[in-house]
């Protein structure tokens, strides 16, 4: 353990060496939340609110959508920012086989590089999340319907759908580690539509889940076990052998 936090220091401190850079894509993920709430709020927030009895189921799926993009923002422009850059860097200036020297456990280091990039987007999406749910009802909700708050809802965004980006940091870095950091970059990009994708096309064409509901949370937990398996599978490719080969 004491490892991994030396390495996550380390590569904390690396990662927000150019702070202008952390400070466009963090300033572009609180923009894009900003931006979709008012739009959410405009074109059906206000218009529910405004008829004699709003459809409170409707408001909590609104509410939902928000927090979920909230988060799913801050996890998924983290990665796929700060994620790749960082694995660039380390492979051309030769600071991976540098480390290949030390007494370090190879593990200790991929588990601490990804967590070098998971813990600040976790941070900010736990932030950016917090943040939707109060300004939103405090704008929208308090004055007419009362303060919204839906514990499935709370649970996928804080907790569940976290878990599965800290599994797909732990998938792209060792990917990235064991081979070309583009390939690992392919992954992180495509997940977030991806994911996003599945997730509407299952909340559309079935009844069994809603934003709002238990199952939905279910689904994401699956998810977030699947992502599981596949970095426990794939673990033992981190060697000095893949690794060096790598490059």
């Amino acid at each position: 353990m004491k490892s991994i936090g030396i390495i996550y220091t380390a590569n904390v401190s690396n990662n927000f060496s150019s702070r202008s850079v952390a400070v466009i894509w963090y300033g572009l993920a609180v923009l894009l939340t900003a931006g979709m709430a008012v739009l959410f709020g405009v074109l059906l927030i206000s218009p529910e609110l405004e008829k004699t009895t709003p459809d409170m189921s409707k408001l909590d799926i609104y509410l939902g959508l928000i927090l979920y993009s909230a988060s799913l923002l801050g996890l998924g422009i983290n990665l796929n920012s700060l994620g790749f850059s960082s694995m660039i860097k380390e492979k051309s200036r030769g600071n991976i086989q540098s480390l290949l020297a030390t007494p370090l456990r190879l593990k200790d280091i991929w588990v601490g590089k990804s967590l070098a990039v998971f813990v600040p987007g976790l941070i900010a999406a736990e932030i950016m999340t917090a943040l939707a749910l109060v300004i939103t009802n405090y704008i929208y909700f308090v004055p007419t319907v009362g303060f919204i708050f839906n514990p499935w809802i709370a649970v996928t965004s804080f907790i569940v759908f976290p878990v599965i980006y800290f599994f797909l940091g732990l998938l792209v870095y060792l990917i990235g580690l064991t081979g070309k950091p583009v390939n690992a970059n392919v992954i992180a990009q495509v997940f977030l539509p991806l994911f996003v994708n599945i997730v509407i096309q299952l909340s559309l064409r079935t009844n069994f889940m809603d934003y709002t509901s238990w199952p939905f949370v279910l689904v994401n937990a699956a998810i977030a076990l699947a992502m599981a398996a596949i970095v426990i599978i794939l673990q033992n490719r981190v060697t000095k052998e893949k690794v060096v080969l790598s490059y």
